[in-house]
């Protein structure tokens, strides 16, 4: 037998097998048994018990939103880059890929997020945005689109 064919062989053959095995052996989520309501939950394999938040009294995201951004008032929370150029390169194939051509990161910090959300939040209930209303917010993998996801938790609060 050709040493070469084994030499290729050999490696891959265990690593396919090793990868079946770990395959396998990975756990995602465990259905637990939780009181209130029939249902059926799932929890990630490493928390027996749902994780709880080091903050007293948080208990809803938008508490926990708040919470941070008085503790991190000045660190950096969103990042996001301008386009500089764009340039469209042919592959083989017949496809054609895009390129972008990004500048440095711009953070906004806890602070900044945190008034933009409370100034969404109040646009939205100035315009008539009632309770249990749906909303859809559309955006390309942005910072705004994080501050609208904040600003509904948010909202709903208000509500109480």
């Amino acid at each position: 037998m050709n040493p070469y064919f084994v030499g290729i062989l050999v490696p891959v053959a265990v690593s396919l097998l090793l990868r079946k095995r770990r395959k396998a052996q990975r756990m995602r989520g465990v259905p637990v048994e939780v009181g209130g309501e029939p249902g059926y939950a799932v929890r990630n394999y490493r928390f027996e018990q749902p994780v709880e938040t080091h903050w007293e009294g948080v208990s809803t995201l938008a508490d926990l939103f708040e919470q941070s951004c008085k503790e991190y008032v000045y660190m950096p929370l969103l990042g996001t880059r301008k386009l500089i150029s764009r340039e469209t390169e042919a592959a083989p194939g017949g496809r054609s890929f895009e390129k972008l051509h990004l500048g440095e990161y711009e953070w906004k910090c806890y602070a900044e997020c945190f008034k933009s959300v409370c100034n969404f939040s109040s646009g939205l209930i100035r315009v008539g945005h009632q309770k249990n209303e749906r909303v859809a917010i559309f955006a390309e993998t942005r910072a705004e689109w994080q501050i609208g996801l904040q600003v509904f938790f948010f909202t709903l609060s208000f509500y109480r």
